[in-house]
């Protein structure tokens, strides 16, 4: 009998949803027989494994576990480019559209029938067979004009809870990625990534979303101007610098070109202060999320340590990547080089 280990289910953990639903499915018999051993001790833990017991020898329990790993398993591929480091507005905007209309296309009866029966065929040693609850009318403080539902079959009534969980989710999707803000900060990035690579006219659609949203911040006209000559500008800067960059895609290869060639932030003054601003509005938490979990450092045993010395372990240990790249001897022989006196004391570094 295969097995894995339990994983919890953490409520703050989007990305460990999926593999929580997954361990309980193949470890589904030996949390039963667990529970049924538990059963027998007397107190707390044998009513509590006693009714852990009953619920998951139900049909319903484990419809609802196989269609929550449905769920979850898709949506953790959407919450793990989120809480990518190099994710863009454009890569979570198409990745959050692709997963909407998953979802549409196996909400309809065909993909229900056979998800319910392959459901069917894998619970018939582990649960209960399916059984549709008695009707109960509903105390009439709870009545509305239209009367309730019921269900004449078993599969109709999975089948409703089956389209209602997609469609929850699709306008839960749907509302958090196509707010007003979300796809404007889309226009942003298109026009700074169009820019870079071809040269705009003002006729472009781009400037009126920036003087909507960005108005008194940028000077438009002058936007325009520079629009003409930024693509001209990249492309001379790369092959001065020999940059092996073929076409620009990515914002953070923008301001690689503007680092290594400052003239060009006074010189494209607009579009430099534009991508400066679109650089401020992070496009999701979990950078900062990331960052209050380093706060672990501080420790019980290292509960003395000062808020300046905290602040100086943190930064180090968010930016681990750019901190590895960091020669230090470079670093050495600039402190030795400050003045004469430690030129003497330190000596020759080579």
């Amino acid at each position: 009998m295969p097995y894995s280990n339990l994983t919890s289910l953490c409520s703050t953990r989007w990305t460990m949803r999926a593999e929580s639903y997954n361990s309980l499915l193949i470890n589904y018999e030996l949390v039963q027989e667990a529970l049924s051993t538990l059963i027998e001790e007397i107190g707390g833990p044998g009513i509590k494994a006693n009714g852990l017991h009953e619920q998951i020898n139900k049909f319903y329990f484990f419809f609802r576990l196989k269609l929550g790993y449905l769920l979850f398993s898709a949506t953790e591929k959407l919450s793990r480019i989120i809480q990518s480091s190099s994710c863009c507005l454009q890569d979570v905007l198409s990745s959050a559209e692709s997963l909407i209309r998953y979802f549409e296309r196996i909400r309809d009866d065909i993909n229900f029938k056979s998800f319910y029966t392959k459901i069917l065929k894998e619970n018939e040693s582990l649960t209960d067979k399916p059984i549709l609850a008695r009707h109960r009318r509903p105390s009439k403080r709870y009545q509305s004009s239209s009367d309730s539902v019921e269900f004449s079959s078993c599969e109709e009534f999975y089948r409703q809870q089956y389209m209602e969980s997609l469609g929850t989710v699709v306008n839960m999707l749907q509302n958090r990625f196509t707010q007003k803000n979300f796809k404007l900060l889309c226009n942003f990035e298109k026009f700074i990534l169009y820019a870079a690579n071809n040269s705009l006219d003002d006729s472009n659609d781009y400037f009126q979303s920036i003087m909507d949203f960005c108005y008194g911040d940028i000077d438009v006209e002058k936007l325009k101007v520079e629009a003409l000559m930024i693509v001209d500008f990249f492309q001379s800067v790369i092959k001065t610098h020999q940059m092996n960059i073929k076409q620009i895609t990515k914002i953070s290869t923008i301001c690689e070109i503007f680092n290594s060639c400052e003239v060009g932030k006074e010189m494209l003054k607009e579009y430099h202060k534009l991508t400066k601003l679109y650089l401020t509005i992070p496009v999701t938490t979990a950078t900062a999320e990331r960052t209050f979990s380093t706060y672990r450092l501080k420790t019980a045993i290292l509960s003395t340590m000062t808020q300046s010395r905290l602040n100086h372990c943190l930064l180090p240990h968010m930016y681990k990547e750019k901190i590895d790249k960091i020669d230090p001897r470079q670093i050495a022989s600039k402190f030795r080089s400050s003045n004469e006196k430690r030129q003497h004391f330190f000596g020759l570094i080579l």
